[in-house]
């Protein structure tokens, strides 16, 4: 019966969050846009308790190029990029926001953690251009299956599955499956056999 119920109640807020979310996906698929989808990510990302829960969870569903039912969006969390894709049983916890990124299944990602379109999303290279004008180089950001990062985080760079990022980490290169990795830069203290 509580299957049943809970079917009902994601089916009724999958369809009041349709239209918000299908014209946001038609409208970056016709222009290339992700005007409306930011916005609503936003807008979707302040409401509380478990009702805002369902409805982040639905309109990324609709929205991503992948996302599962599963997946929980705790309050004041939200994704930049469209093109971010999302495994199944994945938790992202307040107030964390995932720029361009593939995360894989099972990731519980803290409070409060960054994950960055790369490390170069700034790109301030060159100084004849002001700092407003300059393009930024996303990097698709790959986080493994099974992986925990810690509150206060910033992700920078791939993490390998199975791996447990400490808390106010900062992973500005690449880290290995497997292992515990704290501090900043973000270093592997231990092996997870």
């Amino acid at each position: 019966m509580k299957k049943i119920i809970s079917f009902i109640y994601d089916s009724i807020i999958f369809i009041i969050v349709a239209p918000f979310g299908y014209l946001s996906k038609l409208i970056y698929l016709l222009f290339g846009s992700s005007i409306l989808f930011d916005f609503f990510a936003q807008f979707f990302s302040l409401m509380p308790g478990f009702i805002g829960s369902t409805i982040r969870t639905c309109f990324y569903k609709q929205t991503l190029s992948k996302s599962y039912m599963d997946v929980f969006f705790g309050f004041g969390s939200f994704i930049t990029k469209i093109e971010t894709r999302i495994g199944s049983g994945v938790i992202i916890n307040g107030h964390s926001t995932v720029g361009l990124a593939d995360i894989g299944d099972g990731v519980v990602i803290a409070n409060f953690v960054s994950i960055l379109s790369g490390s170069q999303q700034h790109n301030f290279t060159n100084p004849d251009i002001g700092i407003l004008d300059e393009e930024g180089v996303y990097i698709r950001i790959i986080i493994g299956n099974d992986v925990f990062i810690g509150d206060h985080s910033v992700v920078m760079a791939n993490i390998g599955e199975k791996t447990i990022v400490g808390a106010g980490s900062i992973v500005a290169k690449e880290i290995e499956s497997h292992v515990i990795a704290v501090g900043n830069p973000a270093k592997v203290v231990k092996k997870r056999n």
